[in-house]
């Protein structure tokens, strides 16, 4: 007797089918066929695994951020995020009376878009050369309000992710890099669109 396609085993092991298959399946079966029991064997492994990848789930936050990678690469779509424009950098502000210059390890800066405000303080850690980020995300809508639901994530200019962090119940949130150049800054909230920021040279 001529064995079974892939696809009735496929179906006998879901219990999908014409019953006539199943019960031909189950007749061929009861007979010891070796090369059937073990075909039975390999797709009962096969469901199984099936089985198990639909008890796994990404977190939720991964998939907001693997939907906003994909909407990085679709031109037609300029109305999902908005480009923060700078509103304040300490080290465009000149420096106190009687003082030359020196080493300044802490820049601070602020960026405002889709009515957020976005306020950073880039401070180089020592020893080591790492860059350490602390910021909020802020409401200018609504006074003493704070962002709580955005993702803050940081590329390169080739688009590779460097690293990423949520904000806290506070909007506030904190990273850490190395120093490389053209850094950009995405904002991700619900409900608005997302910003996008130009951090500059770190080097």
């Amino acid at each position: 007797m001529a064995h079974f396609e892939e696809q009735t085993w496929a179906d006998y092991v879901r219990g999908l089918g014409p019953r006539d298959t199943m019960r031909e399946v189950d007749s061929h079966l009861a007979r010891s066929c070796n090369e059937c029991l073990s075909a039975k064997a390999l797709w009962g492994r096969v469901q199984t695994v099936a089985n198990r990848e639909l008890e796994y789930a990404p977190p939720a936050d991964l998939v907001r951020l693997a939907k906003f990678q994909y909407s990085l690469a679709q031109p037609g779509t300029p109305d999902l995020w908005a480009v923060a424009g700078l509103v304040f950098d300490s080290a465009m502000q000149p420096l106190p009376a009687g003082i030359r210059g020196g080493a300044v390890h802490a820049r601070q800066v602020v960026y405002e878009a889709e009515s957020l405000t976005v306020d950073m303080r880039f401070e180089r850690k020592l020893p080591g050369s790492a860059i350490s980020v602390a910021g909020q995300v802020l409401d200018r809508d609504a006074p003493l309000s704070w962002v709580s639901n955005a993702v803050i994530v940081l590329w390169t200019e080739k688009g590779r992710m460097v690293t990423r962090t949520e904000v806290n119940e506070c909007g506030e949130f904190q990273l850490e890099f190395e120093p490389q150049n053209q850094l950009r800054m995405s904002v991700i909230t619900l409900g608005r669109k997302t910003l996008r920021i130009a951090l500059g040279c770190f080097d």
